[in-house]
């Protein structure tokens, strides 16, 4: 009787006696720092958004009147003989060659009653002392001269706010600026340039 009394005194006491364990959190320890457990980004609802990469020396334009912008380059200068190609984004477009040129920069233009941006080639041509202006539109895939190029004179470049824009005497016509060659005594070397402008008509709209 003593012996089992005695030995339900011992279990009880390491029934009572030994703590019980808490569960624990394999990601973010116990419980109580739950609140720290990352969570994923939903790929939805954020979104990574990787800009294209522009060339440099490139120019974008929204050249197909559709508001989707692409982007220009001089991607080859033929010195050799003389033509510089512009190629396109993705090349979407063909090669656009402008011969008589040797390289040059590019920059999208807006001219009132045109529904999409314009291409101006600023090109650099034999003379250096020259600059000449090419103006394209791209019209069914193709792209069009929206007059024929003119090339000004390097000394008169700061007298020209814009080389090309529109007539406002006759919307159906542009206003460009252009150089002559003009004998002038009073000049070391005898001659200067004149800058003039003339209204021409539009070839491409």
């Amino acid at each position: 009787m003593i012996k089992i009394f005695v030995y339900s005194v011992i279990t009880a006491s390491l029934s009572c006696g030994a703590p019980s364990k808490k569960p624990t959190n394999i990601i973010g320890g116990d419980e109580s720092n739950t609140t720290n457990i990352p969570t994923k980004t939903d790929p939805v609802t954020n979104p990574v958004i990787i800009e294209p990469v522009i060339p440099k020396g490139a120019v974008t334009g929204d050249f197909n009147g559709d508001l989707k912008k692409f982007y220009a380059q001089i991607s080859r200068v033929d010195t050799r003989h003389e033509k510089t190609y512009i190629s396109f984004e993705g090349k979407r477009y063909p090669d656009l060659v402008i011969p008589k040129t040797v390289g040059g920069s590019l920059s999208a233009i807006v001219l009132e009653g045109f529904d999409r941006d314009l291409l101006l080639v600023t090109s650099k041509i034999k003379d250096p002392n020259f600059n000449k202006y090419h103006l394209y539109i791209l019209r069914n895939k193709k792209w069009k001269p929206v007059v024929n190029g003119f090339a000004i004179h390097k000394s008169n470049l700061k007298q020209v706010d814009t080389p090309i824009k529109l007539d406002p005497n006759n919307l159906n016509n542009v206003l460009r600026y252009y150089s002559v060659f003009n004998l002038d005594k009073g000049s070391p070397t005898g001659y200067s340039w004149l800058l003039q402008t003339e209204s021409i008509p539009i070839d491409n709209r």
